[in-house]
């Protein structure tokens, strides 16, 4: 990193959805059918909670209205720092909530896919959705 470049910390949520068989819900913005796949997640806005902002992600990236569960985890570290092509280098904070699905839309801009924990060991995972899923023992 170079000399004067300041991190911007983001705080942000993963939201782990798990059906009764153990998959686990991911989510891609891409048209390809492989991916890369992560996790239902993004910023907490200014002012937001976060279990608020788990519930507005959900629901703006997948259509999902959810029920966040308990808090599992907080990841933080290296694994979660990302320098951008442009510069800016961003550490990203996040509290990871367990939730069950409540109901859906069929307008969602994201597509989901249900993985078992033998699929993500081989699937096209973004670097965070990578990191995170070691540190929760799912991969």
């Amino acid at each position: 990193m170079p000399e004067g470049t300041q991190t911007t910390v983001i705080s942000a949520v993963v939201v782990l959805i798990r059906d009764a068989a153990g998959y686990v819900l991911l989510t891609s913005s891409s048209a390809t059918a492989n991916g890369p796949w992560s996790h239902i997640g993004g910023g907490v806005s200014q002012g937001e909670d976060p279990v608020s902002a788990a519930r507005r992600i959900a629901h703006d990236e997948c259509g999902l209205e959810i029920e966040v569960g308990r808090l599992l985890t907080y990841l933080a570290g290296p694994a979660y720092q990302v320098l951008y092509e442009c510069g800016a280098d961003t550490t990203y904070e996040a509290s990871v909530f367990s939730a069950s699905i409540l109901g859906f839309s069929s307008d969602a801009p994201m597509r989901t896919k249900w993985f078992d924990l033998g699929e993500l060991a081989v699937a096209n995972l973004d670097e965070f959705a990578s990191a995170s899923i070691a540190d929760l023992g799912l991969g």
